[in-house]
């Protein structure tokens, strides 16, 4: 919904210079400025959107706390004079002039009559976010009463998209985004993080004080852009405060100041109003943040934790595609509090790679055990300490680089002094021949068994490869079969390079395939000579 480039700055700035901006109390609009909401007011529609989410009707228990007052039956609907609600407005210490018009009011009954039940559940959200929003905007040295902002924007659902495509809980649009330093790609979307988002906020509502010196113009800035703003100023003959600016302000901006107004009423006063939060699922308090520096979903996470995927996916609404990629930095995953032992204590199978199968054996009953067997490999965990590298923790344990990469997810050679890595090693009291090592030209995903039973198969299709491997007889009764265990980005082509002599073709007759097609942990069968 904001609208601003650098140009558009520039231009800001001085228009600001000639008009020479001072803060004004704001008088009572005149009848004549009152606008008539349209049929489809944006700010209405974005309230009732949380109608539609199931998962932030689900967030939300059946519950209400706080706020309640004995001297309204339930569901008794209060309603006041003009008087009354201006001098409790006038009561809240704010650097914000609030006042009561017929527009103000209008968004007081929308909020407090016709939609009191969405305004409930909203309030109760404002406990997950408004902790967090008070601290930035205090630090940021900004009105803590542009928590409430947030209300009008989104509802307080940082899903939220608009018709014209802003996003997250401020609302911000893609170009603005960017200007603002926050990352959009396929796969994240910075605005949708509640805390990045807040700070960029607040960046935006300093350079518009900058510009205006007045925080109702700050605010209708924020919603139609600095450019509007400035048209308004020009059309009105130069007047300075937003209520003399209204008529000459985008339609959807008349009412977006006034709806702002109204919430930070009831915020002030909700037992006044009879309103009653409805307790979300969690608080603020109640959440926690773990660093993650490594690719995984958002399930893996639910699932090691016991957490519904809906609750952790609510709280890191910036994963687009419900994973955490793999990025320079560490990125950030929310989740309850209660639930950050079981991340840390689970954190060898969350970040336990579906390729677990690079180790499986091929036991005596004809399963692939994706845990190693005693008596082949030995599961260990390495703690990396500051200074390791890949490949001096691939040395100490003899295997490689390769090896250690695919055991454990990782795209880069990157690592974090206390990360944690899943690596196997030979058990020493087996014979090495029990267990074929693999190395550079060989897969670590490989099940290794000698071709008893399957020799004449193992035959026939060595013979194929006569002209290629110049093999006689004697290699081919030395064939053997192998197992590769389908990994994430395999191609049968991709398989058939792996190993000498095997193509397309012979891949598909061994395992009788009737397409390319091939399902990740999908065990192929595979000749090698020798």
């Amino acid at each position: 919904m904001k609208r601003i480039t650098n140009l558009l700055i520039t231009s800001t700035l001085l228009v600001a210079s000639v008009f020479n901006f001072t803060p004004v109390n704001a008088q009572l609009i005149n009848e004549q400025q009152n606008v008539v909401p349209s049929t489809y007011d944006p700010i209405a529609a974005t309230l009732d959107s949380l109608v539609t989410l199931s998962y932030v009707q689900r967030l939300n228990s059946n519950s209400a706390y706080g706020f309640t007052s004995s001297n309204f039956r339930p569901f008794e609907v209060p309603t006041y004079t003009a008087d009354v609600y201006q001098k409790r407005m006038d009561k809240i210490q704010t650097q914000i002039p609030l006042c009561y018009n017929s527009m103000v009011k209008d968004y007081i009954d929308m909020y407090a009559v016709r939609k009191r039940g969405l305004t409930e559940r909203v309030m109760g959200l404002s406990n997950l976010y408004f902790p967090m929003y008070e601290q930035i905007l205090d630090q940021q040295g900004l009105p803590v009463e542009f928590k409430y902002l947030s209300i009008v924007e989104s509802a307080l659902n940082p899903m939220a998209v608009s018709h014209c495509g802003a996003t997250g809980l401020w609302q911000f649009m893609f170009a603005t985004g960017k200007l603002y330093d926050l990352k959009i790609n396929s796969m994240i979307d910075e605005r949708r993080d509640p805390e990045k988002s807040t700070y960029a906020a607040c960046q935006y509502f300093k350079d518009m004080y900058a510009i205006y010196n007045d925080w109702l113009l700050v605010i209708a800035a924020y919603n139609c852009g600095a450019g509007n703003v400035n048209k308004a100023i020009a059309r009105s003959g130069g007047k300075r405060t937003f209520w003399e600016i209204a008529n000459y302000l985008p339609k959807e901006t008349r009412g977006y100041v006034p709806a702002f107004i109204a919430v930070t009423y009831l915020m002030s006063y909700p037992a006044e109003h009879n309103l009653s939060p409805v307790a979300p699922a969690l608080t603020y308090f109640e959440a926690d943040t773990v660093m993650v520096d490594q690719k995984v979903s958002l399930k893996s996470i639910a699932d090691a934790t016991n957490t519904p995927l809906e609750m952790v996916q609510y709280l890191n609404p910036i994963y687009k595609r419900g994973v955490v990629p793999d990025a320079d930095e560490p990125m950030v995953v929310r989740l309850p509090s209660n639930k950050i032992n079981a991340y840390l204590a689970n954190l060898s199978s969350i970040y336990k790679p579906a390729e677990d199968s690079y180790t499986a054996t091929f036991a005596s009953n004809g399963k692939v055990d994706i845990e190693p067997e005693a008596g082949d490999l030995i599961k260990k965990t390495h703690k990396v300490k500051s200074g390791e590298h890949l490949q001096n923790i691939a040395n100490r344990y003899s295997c490689s680089v390769g090896e250690l990469k695919k055991w454990n997810r990782l795209k880069s050679n990157r690592l974090m002094a206390g990360q944690r890595l899943t690596i196997y090693v030979q058990d020493k009291k087996v014979p090495s021949k029990v267990v074929e090592k693999s190395n550079t030209n060989k897969p670590a995903n490989l099940a290794v068994i000698k071709a008893t039973s399957d020799t004449a198969l193992a035959n026939t299709v060595a013979k194929t490869n006569v002209a290629n491997q110049q093999s006689d007889s004697n290699t081919a009764s030395g064939s053997r079969f192998v197992y590769h265990v389908v990994a994430p980005g395999d191609t049968l082509w991709k398989i058939a390079q792996r190993y000498e002599g095997m193509t397309v073709q012979q891949i598909k007759e061994i395992n009788k395939l009737q397409s390319n097609e091939l399902k990740i942990g999908t065990r192929i069968k595979v000749l090698v000579q020798g």
